[in-house]
Protein backbone atom coordinates (compact mmCIF):
# COMPACT_ATOMS: atom_id res chain seq x y z
CA UNK A 1 0.00 0.00 0.00
CA UNK A 2 2.61 2.34 0.85
CA UNK A 3 3.91 2.07 -3.35
CA UNK A 4 0.59 3.26 -4.50
CA UNK A 5 0.58 6.58 -2.05
CA UNK A 6 4.48 6.88 -2.16
CA UNK A 7 3.36 10.62 -3.55
CA UNK A 8 3.09 12.40 -6.57
CA UNK A 9 6.58 12.26 -8.29
CA UNK A 10 6.59 8.91 -9.09
CA UNK A 11 3.21 9.35 -11.03
CA UNK A 12 4.81 11.72 -13.05
CA UNK A 13 7.72 10.12 -13.85
CA UNK A 14 5.37 7.32 -14.89
CA UNK A 15 2.65 9.41 -17.03
CA UNK A 16 5.95 11.24 -18.62
CA UNK A 17 7.60 7.48 -19.24
CA UNK A 18 4.45 6.16 -20.79
CA UNK A 19 4.15 9.46 -22.55
CA UNK A 20 7.27 9.46 -24.26
CA UNK A 21 6.91 5.96 -25.33
CA UNK A 22 3.37 6.24 -27.05
CA UNK A 23 4.58 10.07 -28.54
CA UNK A 24 7.80 8.90 -30.47
CA UNK A 25 5.72 5.65 -31.60
CA UNK A 26 3.03 8.20 -33.30
CA UNK A 27 5.66 10.48 -34.65
CA UNK A 28 7.42 7.82 -36.41
CA UNK A 29 3.72 7.51 -38.42
CA UNK A 30 3.08 11.13 -38.55
CA UNK A 31 7.04 11.96 -40.25
CA UNK A 32 6.74 8.93 -42.50
CA UNK A 33 3.25 9.54 -43.81
CA UNK A 34 4.00 13.13 -44.33
CA UNK A 35 7.20 12.16 -46.33
CA UNK A 36 4.87 9.33 -48.53
CA UNK A 37 2.70 11.96 -49.37
CA UNK A 38 -0.36 10.61 -46.79
CA UNK A 39 -2.08 14.00 -45.03
CA UNK A 40 -2.16 13.52 -41.94
CA UNK A 41 -5.30 15.02 -40.66
CA UNK A 42 -4.50 15.61 -36.98
CA UNK A 43 -1.72 14.81 -34.55
CA UNK A 44 -2.94 14.56 -31.27
CA UNK A 45 -0.80 15.38 -27.69
CA UNK A 46 -2.28 13.46 -25.46
CA UNK A 47 -5.52 10.96 -25.55
CA UNK A 48 -9.09 13.08 -26.14
CA UNK A 49 -11.43 14.08 -25.38
CA UNK A 50 -9.72 17.08 -27.05
CA UNK A 51 -9.55 20.10 -24.82
CA UNK A 52 -8.00 22.47 -27.55
CA UNK A 53 -7.35 22.26 -30.69
CA UNK A 54 -3.35 24.57 -31.09
CA UNK A 55 -2.77 25.35 -34.67
CA UNK A 56 -3.16 24.22 -37.90
CA UNK A 57 0.06 23.79 -40.32
CA UNK A 58 0.47 22.06 -43.94
CA UNK A 59 -3.38 20.76 -42.99
CA UNK A 60 -2.65 19.29 -40.11
CA UNK A 61 -4.43 19.83 -36.58
CA UNK A 62 -2.45 19.95 -33.87
CA UNK A 63 -4.46 19.87 -30.65
CA UNK A 64 -4.15 19.01 -27.12
CA UNK A 65 -5.96 16.18 -25.53
CA UNK A 66 -7.26 15.19 -21.70
CA UNK A 67 -5.46 12.30 -21.16
CA UNK A 68 -1.28 13.10 -20.61
CA UNK A 69 -0.31 9.39 -21.80
CA UNK A 70 1.15 9.84 -25.31
CA UNK A 71 -0.65 10.98 -28.49
CA UNK A 72 -1.87 9.74 -31.92
CA UNK A 73 -1.90 10.40 -35.64
CA UNK A 74 -5.10 10.34 -37.70
CA UNK A 75 -4.60 9.69 -41.12
CA UNK A 76 -6.41 10.93 -44.26
CA UNK A 77 -8.60 7.61 -45.31
CA UNK A 78 -7.27 5.60 -42.79
CA UNK A 79 -9.64 2.50 -42.79
CA UNK A 80 -11.39 3.27 -45.76
CA UNK A 81 -9.60 2.48 -49.33
CA UNK A 82 -11.84 3.79 -51.20
CA UNK A 83 -10.94 7.11 -50.24
CA UNK A 84 -8.59 8.51 -53.30
CA UNK A 85 -5.30 9.63 -51.64
CA UNK A 86 -5.60 8.37 -47.98
CA UNK A 87 -3.60 5.78 -46.31
CA UNK A 88 -5.97 2.25 -47.30
CA UNK A 89 -5.62 3.49 -50.79
CA UNK A 90 -2.14 3.55 -51.10
CA UNK A 91 0.20 1.13 -52.09
CA UNK A 92 1.60 -1.82 -50.31
CA UNK A 93 5.12 0.18 -50.20
CA UNK A 94 3.80 2.98 -49.27
CA UNK A 95 1.40 1.19 -46.30
CA UNK A 96 4.18 -0.76 -44.78
CA UNK A 97 6.77 2.06 -43.78
CA UNK A 98 4.37 3.75 -42.34
CA UNK A 99 3.17 1.09 -40.41
CA UNK A 100 7.01 -0.30 -39.29
CA UNK A 101 7.94 3.71 -38.75
CA UNK A 102 6.57 3.41 -35.30
CA UNK A 103 8.14 0.51 -34.43
CA UNK A 104 11.35 1.81 -35.68
CA UNK A 105 11.26 5.15 -33.24
CA UNK A 106 10.78 2.63 -30.33
CA UNK A 107 13.49 0.88 -31.39
CA UNK A 108 15.97 3.96 -32.21
CA UNK A 109 14.72 5.50 -28.77
CA UNK A 110 16.12 2.27 -26.90
CA UNK A 111 19.14 2.15 -28.81
CA UNK A 112 19.83 6.17 -27.91
CA UNK A 113 18.64 5.46 -24.16
CA UNK A 114 21.09 2.10 -24.18
CA UNK A 115 23.93 4.28 -24.80
CA UNK A 116 23.34 7.19 -22.98
CA UNK A 117 23.09 4.74 -19.72
CA UNK A 118 25.95 2.73 -21.02
CA UNK A 119 27.86 6.42 -21.64
CA UNK A 120 27.04 7.86 -17.33
CA UNK A 121 27.70 4.27 -15.62
CA UNK A 122 30.46 3.57 -14.62
CA UNK A 123 32.07 0.31 -16.24
CA UNK A 124 31.61 -2.12 -13.56
CA UNK A 125 32.81 -5.33 -13.79
CA UNK A 126 31.88 -8.11 -11.00
CA UNK A 127 34.77 -9.99 -9.37
CA UNK A 128 33.85 -13.01 -8.22
CA UNK A 129 36.35 -14.65 -5.76
CA UNK A 130 37.39 -17.89 -3.72
CA UNK A 131 37.79 -16.24 -0.37
CA UNK A 132 34.46 -17.70 1.90
CA UNK A 133 32.24 -14.50 3.16
CA UNK A 134 29.73 -17.11 5.10
CA UNK A 135 29.92 -20.62 5.72
CA UNK A 136 26.36 -22.35 6.66
CA UNK A 137 25.24 -24.37 9.93
CA UNK A 138 25.70 -28.10 9.43
CA UNK A 139 26.93 -27.98 6.24
CA UNK A 140 30.19 -29.88 4.16
CA UNK A 141 32.31 -26.78 4.54
CA UNK A 142 30.97 -26.19 8.36
CA UNK A 143 31.58 -29.81 9.32
CA UNK A 144 35.58 -29.72 7.67
CA UNK A 145 36.38 -26.60 9.87
CA UNK A 146 36.09 -24.00 6.93
CA UNK A 147 35.57 -20.21 8.20
CA UNK A 148 34.45 -16.90 6.80
CA UNK A 149 37.76 -15.39 5.36
CA UNK A 150 39.31 -18.55 4.05
CA UNK A 151 40.56 -18.93 0.23
CA UNK A 152 40.51 -21.72 -1.48
CA UNK A 153 43.50 -21.94 -3.88
CA UNK A 154 43.50 -25.37 -4.97
CA UNK A 155 41.26 -28.18 -5.98
CA UNK A 156 42.58 -31.72 -6.22
CA UNK A 157 46.08 -30.12 -6.33
CA UNK A 158 44.91 -27.66 -9.64
CA UNK A 159 45.18 -23.83 -8.85
CA UNK A 160 41.44 -22.31 -8.35
CA UNK A 161 42.87 -18.90 -6.33
CA UNK A 162 39.73 -16.39 -7.10
CA UNK A 163 39.36 -18.49 -10.63
CA UNK A 164 35.51 -19.02 -10.09
CA UNK A 165 34.56 -20.73 -13.23
CA UNK A 166 37.41 -23.25 -12.51
CA UNK A 167 36.52 -23.85 -8.98
CA UNK A 168 32.90 -24.08 -9.42
CA UNK A 169 33.39 -26.64 -12.15
CA UNK A 170 35.42 -28.88 -10.12
CA UNK A 171 33.34 -28.64 -7.23
CA UNK A 172 29.76 -29.50 -8.89
CA UNK A 173 31.52 -32.35 -11.25
CA UNK A 174 32.86 -34.11 -7.80
CA UNK A 175 29.77 -33.57 -5.97
CA UNK A 176 29.03 -36.79 -3.83
CA UNK A 177 32.79 -37.83 -4.19
CA UNK A 178 35.71 -36.55 -1.60
CA UNK A 179 38.05 -33.77 -2.82
CA UNK A 180 40.85 -32.02 -1.29
CA UNK A 181 40.73 -28.15 -0.34
CA UNK A 182 44.17 -26.14 -0.41
CA UNK A 183 43.64 -23.56 2.05
CA UNK A 184 44.79 -20.21 3.29
CA UNK A 185 43.57 -18.57 6.65
CA UNK A 186 45.28 -15.42 7.66
CA UNK A 187 48.34 -15.56 5.31
CA UNK A 188 48.91 -19.09 6.49
CA UNK A 189 48.83 -22.49 4.59
CA UNK A 190 46.70 -24.76 6.17
CA UNK A 191 46.93 -28.70 5.73
CA UNK A 192 44.84 -29.94 2.97
CA UNK A 193 41.51 -30.40 3.74
CA UNK A 194 39.20 -33.19 2.79
CA UNK A 195 35.29 -32.53 1.90
CA UNK A 196 32.20 -34.27 0.17
CA UNK A 197 30.50 -31.47 -1.83
CA UNK A 198 26.85 -32.46 -1.58
CA UNK A 199 24.75 -33.50 -5.24
CA UNK A 200 22.07 -32.21 -4.05
CA UNK A 201 22.49 -28.93 -1.49
CA UNK A 202 19.60 -26.89 -0.20
CA UNK A 203 18.36 -23.96 -2.10
CA UNK A 204 21.20 -21.21 -1.98
CA UNK A 205 23.64 -23.37 -0.42
CA UNK A 206 25.77 -24.84 -2.76
CA UNK A 207 27.82 -28.31 -2.58
CA UNK A 208 29.90 -27.03 0.10
CA UNK A 209 27.72 -24.42 1.67
CA UNK A 210 29.99 -21.54 1.58
CA UNK A 211 29.17 -17.94 0.08
CA UNK A 212 31.68 -16.04 -1.51
CA UNK A 213 33.29 -12.71 -1.60
CA UNK A 214 32.49 -11.08 -4.94
CA UNK A 215 33.31 -7.37 -5.96
CA UNK A 216 32.36 -5.11 -8.34
CA UNK A 217 35.59 -3.42 -10.08
CA UNK A 218 36.19 -0.92 -12.54
CA UNK A 219 37.19 -1.81 -16.48
CA UNK A 220 40.57 0.02 -17.29
CA UNK A 221 39.52 2.04 -20.47
CA UNK A 222 42.32 4.14 -20.56
CA UNK A 223 46.14 4.42 -19.20
CA UNK A 224 48.39 7.94 -19.48
CA UNK A 225 52.17 6.60 -19.89
CA UNK A 226 54.35 7.27 -17.20
CA UNK A 227 51.58 7.51 -14.81
CA UNK A 228 51.56 5.82 -11.88
CA UNK A 229 49.19 3.38 -12.68
CA UNK A 230 51.51 2.78 -16.06
CA UNK A 231 54.81 2.40 -13.71
CA UNK A 232 52.06 -0.20 -11.54
CA UNK A 233 51.28 -2.35 -14.61
CA UNK A 234 48.34 -1.33 -15.16
CA UNK A 235 46.97 -2.25 -18.89
CA UNK A 236 43.82 -1.30 -20.57
CA UNK A 237 41.13 -4.15 -20.20
CA UNK A 238 42.49 -4.24 -16.87
CA UNK A 239 39.82 -4.30 -13.83
CA UNK A 240 40.94 -2.72 -11.02
CA UNK A 241 39.77 -3.42 -7.54
CA UNK A 242 40.83 -0.40 -4.92
CA UNK A 243 38.68 -0.85 -1.31
CA UNK A 244 38.17 2.88 -0.17
CA UNK A 245 37.23 1.85 2.94
CA UNK A 246 36.91 -2.39 4.54
CA UNK A 247 34.73 -4.27 1.66
CA UNK A 248 33.91 -1.20 -0.33
CA UNK A 249 34.98 -0.74 -3.49
CA UNK A 250 36.13 1.93 -5.91
CA UNK A 251 32.65 4.17 -6.57
CA UNK A 252 34.11 5.35 -10.23
CA UNK A 253 36.88 7.17 -11.58
CA UNK A 254 35.50 10.77 -9.74
CA UNK A 255 36.17 8.80 -6.53
CA UNK A 256 39.93 7.74 -7.21
CA UNK A 257 40.72 11.46 -7.92
CA UNK A 258 38.84 12.63 -4.59
CA UNK A 259 40.48 10.14 -3.04
CA UNK A 260 44.45 10.59 -4.40
CA UNK A 261 43.95 14.36 -3.53
CA UNK A 262 43.15 13.58 -0.32
CA UNK A 263 45.25 10.90 0.71
CA UNK A 264 48.43 12.61 -0.61
CA UNK A 265 51.82 10.49 -0.12
CA UNK A 266 49.69 7.54 1.03
CA UNK A 267 50.27 4.59 0.32
CA UNK A 268 47.64 1.75 -1.35
CA UNK A 269 47.06 -1.39 -2.73
CA UNK A 270 45.28 -2.14 -5.98
CA UNK A 271 44.20 -5.98 -7.23
CA UNK A 272 44.02 -5.92 -10.78
CA UNK A 273 41.89 -8.80 -12.93
CA UNK A 274 43.22 -9.81 -16.13
CA UNK A 275 42.39 -12.79 -18.09
CA UNK A 276 39.97 -13.95 -15.32
CA UNK A 277 42.63 -14.27 -12.28
CA UNK A 278 42.98 -12.12 -9.54
CA UNK A 279 46.79 -10.44 -8.93
CA UNK A 280 47.65 -10.38 -5.26
CA UNK A 281 47.71 -6.93 -4.06
CA UNK A 282 49.94 -4.33 -5.78
CA UNK A 283 51.19 -1.20 -3.27
CA UNK A 284 51.25 1.96 -5.38
CA UNK A 285 51.84 5.85 -3.89
CA UNK A 286 49.89 8.50 -3.92
CA UNK A 287 52.40 11.25 -4.99
CA UNK A 288 52.93 14.15 -2.79
CA UNK A 289 52.48 17.11 -4.09
CA UNK A 290 49.74 16.00 -6.31
CA UNK A 291 49.02 17.86 -9.63
CA UNK A 292 45.22 18.47 -9.49
CA UNK A 293 45.44 17.25 -13.02
CA UNK A 294 46.56 13.23 -12.65
CA UNK A 295 44.42 13.10 -9.58
CA UNK A 296 43.13 9.57 -11.26
CA UNK A 297 46.68 8.74 -11.31
CA UNK A 298 46.84 8.17 -15.16
CA UNK A 299 43.39 5.70 -15.00
CA UNK A 300 40.60 6.52 -16.98
CA UNK A 301 38.00 4.28 -15.89
CA UNK A 302 34.91 5.29 -17.66
CA UNK A 303 32.89 4.45 -21.15
CA UNK A 304 33.92 5.74 -24.61
CA UNK A 305 31.45 6.97 -26.91
CA UNK A 306 32.11 4.07 -28.73
CA UNK A 307 31.44 1.86 -25.25
CA UNK A 308 28.37 3.38 -24.73
CA UNK A 309 27.17 2.46 -28.64
CA UNK A 310 28.75 -1.48 -28.34
CA UNK A 311 26.53 -1.46 -25.09
CA UNK A 312 23.52 0.02 -26.77
CA UNK A 313 23.73 -2.58 -29.42
CA UNK A 314 24.53 -5.91 -27.19
CA UNK A 315 21.61 -4.69 -24.86
CA UNK A 316 19.06 -4.72 -27.59
CA UNK A 317 20.59 -7.93 -29.06
CA UNK A 318 19.85 -9.63 -25.33
CA UNK A 319 16.72 -8.49 -25.54
CA UNK A 320 15.49 -9.99 -28.76
CA UNK A 321 17.41 -13.06 -28.06
CA UNK A 322 15.42 -13.49 -25.24
CA UNK A 323 12.02 -13.61 -27.19
CA UNK A 324 12.22 -17.65 -28.17
CA UNK A 325 12.78 -18.49 -24.29
CA UNK A 326 9.57 -16.04 -23.26
CA UNK A 327 7.35 -17.48 -25.44
CA UNK A 328 8.70 -21.21 -23.97
CA UNK A 329 7.89 -19.78 -21.08
CA UNK A 330 4.13 -18.66 -21.74
CA UNK A 331 3.56 -22.52 -22.75
CA UNK A 332 5.31 -24.31 -20.33
CA UNK A 333 3.66 -21.46 -17.64
CA UNK A 334 7.41 -20.98 -16.33
CA UNK A 335 7.21 -17.20 -16.66
CA UNK A 336 8.01 -15.19 -13.37
CA UNK A 337 5.39 -13.13 -12.26
CA UNK A 338 6.80 -9.82 -13.38
CA UNK A 339 7.49 -11.09 -16.59
CA UNK A 340 3.64 -9.43 -17.90
CA UNK A 341 2.08 -6.14 -16.55
CA UNK A 342 -0.25 -3.50 -17.48
CA UNK A 343 0.02 0.36 -16.61
CA UNK A 344 -0.89 -0.65 -13.41
CA UNK A 345 2.35 -2.78 -13.00
CA UNK A 346 4.58 -0.56 -14.88
CA UNK A 347 3.82 2.83 -13.00
CA UNK A 348 5.24 -0.45 -9.86
CA UNK A 349 7.83 -0.52 -11.77
CA UNK A 350 8.90 3.08 -12.40
CA UNK A 351 8.50 3.60 -8.15
CA UNK A 352 10.76 0.93 -7.51
CA UNK A 353 13.30 1.96 -9.87
CA UNK A 354 13.18 5.50 -9.03
CA UNK A 355 14.13 4.34 -5.64
CA UNK A 356 16.62 2.45 -6.15
CA UNK A 357 18.19 3.16 -9.49
CA UNK A 358 17.41 7.02 -9.60
CA UNK A 359 17.48 8.89 -12.66
CA UNK A 360 19.93 6.53 -15.04
CA UNK A 361 17.62 3.40 -13.80
CA UNK A 362 15.01 5.30 -15.08
CA UNK A 363 16.42 5.72 -18.51
CA UNK A 364 17.19 2.50 -18.64
CA UNK A 365 13.69 1.44 -17.74
CA UNK A 366 12.44 3.71 -20.47
CA UNK A 367 14.56 2.12 -23.27
CA UNK A 368 13.41 -1.31 -21.79
CA UNK A 369 9.93 -0.19 -22.38
CA UNK A 370 10.67 1.52 -25.41
CA UNK A 371 12.12 -1.80 -27.04
CA UNK A 372 9.39 -4.44 -25.51
CA UNK A 373 6.71 -1.99 -27.08
CA UNK A 374 8.46 -2.16 -30.51
CA UNK A 375 7.97 -5.74 -30.18
CA UNK A 376 5.18 -6.22 -28.92
CA UNK A 377 3.87 -3.70 -31.74
CA UNK A 378 5.55 -6.15 -34.19
CA UNK A 379 3.73 -9.23 -33.21
CA UNK A 380 1.56 -10.39 -36.07
CA UNK A 381 -1.91 -10.57 -33.97
CA UNK A 382 -4.67 -8.08 -34.72
CA UNK A 383 -5.10 -4.61 -34.62
CA UNK A 384 -0.74 -4.49 -33.48
CA UNK A 385 0.73 -3.23 -36.62
CA UNK A 386 2.45 -6.53 -37.02
CA UNK A 387 -1.19 -7.78 -37.47
CA UNK A 388 -1.74 -4.94 -40.20
CA UNK A 389 1.54 -6.00 -42.12
CA UNK A 390 0.20 -9.17 -41.60
CA UNK A 391 -3.05 -8.59 -43.90
CA UNK A 392 -0.65 -6.82 -46.32
CA UNK A 393 1.74 -9.30 -46.94
CA UNK A 394 -1.49 -11.30 -47.77
CA UNK A 395 -2.60 -8.76 -50.37
CA UNK A 396 0.80 -9.13 -51.94
CA UNK A 397 0.31 -12.84 -51.95
CA UNK A 398 -2.94 -12.31 -53.45
CA UNK A 399 -1.46 -10.40 -56.38
CA UNK A 400 -2.42 -7.29 -55.02
CA UNK A 401 -6.37 -8.20 -54.60
CA UNK A 402 -7.10 -6.80 -51.38
CA UNK A 403 -9.13 -8.81 -48.24
CA UNK A 404 -12.74 -7.29 -47.73
CA UNK A 405 -11.77 -3.71 -45.32
CA UNK A 406 -15.00 -4.58 -43.84
CA UNK A 407 -14.13 -8.48 -42.70
CA UNK A 408 -10.13 -6.81 -42.04
CA UNK A 409 -12.01 -3.96 -40.14
CA UNK A 410 -13.49 -6.92 -38.02
CA UNK A 411 -10.81 -9.06 -37.66
CA UNK A 412 -8.70 -5.82 -36.07
CA UNK A 413 -11.53 -5.00 -33.98
CA UNK A 414 -12.10 -8.75 -32.31
CA UNK A 415 -8.21 -8.21 -31.64
CA UNK A 416 -8.59 -4.85 -29.86
CA UNK A 417 -11.19 -6.50 -28.07
CA UNK A 418 -9.31 -9.43 -27.01
CA UNK A 419 -6.49 -7.06 -25.94
CA UNK A 420 -8.34 -4.89 -24.11
CA UNK A 421 -9.79 -8.24 -21.89
CA UNK A 422 -6.11 -9.20 -21.79
CA UNK A 423 -5.22 -5.90 -20.07
CA UNK A 424 -7.91 -6.01 -17.69
CA UNK A 425 -7.50 -9.18 -16.42
CA UNK A 426 -3.32 -8.30 -15.85
CA UNK A 427 -4.63 -5.13 -14.59
CA UNK A 428 -6.17 -6.72 -11.75
CA UNK A 429 -3.52 -8.89 -10.74
CA UNK A 430 -1.39 -5.56 -10.80
CA UNK A 431 -3.57 -3.78 -8.58
CA UNK A 432 -3.67 -6.70 -6.07
CA UNK A 433 -0.31 -6.77 -6.01
CA UNK A 434 0.27 -3.78 -5.88
CA UNK A 435 -2.31 -3.57 -2.93
CA UNK A 436 -0.65 -5.96 -1.02
CA UNK A 437 2.63 -4.97 -0.89
CA UNK A 438 4.64 -7.24 -3.26
CA UNK A 439 7.43 -5.88 -4.86
CA UNK A 440 8.53 -6.78 -8.62
CA UNK A 441 11.76 -5.59 -7.94
CA UNK A 442 13.95 -8.15 -5.83
CA UNK A 443 14.78 -6.15 -2.57
CA UNK A 444 17.87 -4.64 -2.80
Amino acid sequence: MDTLISGGGNLLAFAVMLGILIFVHEFGHFIVAKRLGIPVLEFGFGFPPRLVKLFTRDGTEYTLNAIPLGGFVRLHGEEDPNVVGGFAAAKASVRVPILLAGVTMNFLLALVLFAVVTLFTPPYVSIQTTTISAVMPDSPAALVGLREGDTIVAVNGQNVKHDYPTFRRLIRENAGREVTLDVIRKNQVLEPIRVVPRATPPPNEGPLGIQLFAWNGLRVTGVTPGSVADRAGVRVGDVLLFFVEPQRPLRDQDELAQYALTHQGWKIEWRLLRNDELSDPIVVQIPDPLDPREATLGLTMQSSPFDAILGAIVSALVMLLAIPLLFVQIFTAGLPANAVVGPVGIYQFTSEVAQIGGIVGLVRLLAILSMNLAIVNLLPFPALDGGRLVFIALEVLRGGKRIDPRKEGLVHLVGLAILLGLMVVISYFDVVRLLTGQRLLPTP
